[in-house]
C-alpha cells in the first residue's frame, strides 16, 4: 500500500481495484519515468572498496 499510495500517489480505492499486473507494471512505468536503472546488479569490487573505505565495514 505505502507504494502504490504513497510513490504512486493512487488513492486507496485505486489501489484495491488493481491487479498485481497492473500494480507492478506501474511500478515499472514509474521508475522508467523517473530514471530508475533497470538492473544495477551487485556492486563490483572496487565499488565495494569505496563504499567500505567512505562507510567502515
Amino acid at each position: 500500500m505505502r507504494t502504490g499510495i504513497g510513490g504512486l500517489g493512487w488513492r486507496p480505492s485505486d489501489f484495491w481495484a488493481a491487479t498485481l499486473t497492473e500494480f507492478f507494471e506501474a511500478i515499472r512505468g514509474y521508475n522508467d519515468a523517473n530514471g530508475a536503472e533497470e538492473d544495477a546488479g551487485a556492486p563490483t569490487d572496487n565499488e565495494m572498496a569505496g563504499l567500505l573505505a567512505k562507510y567502515g565495514g
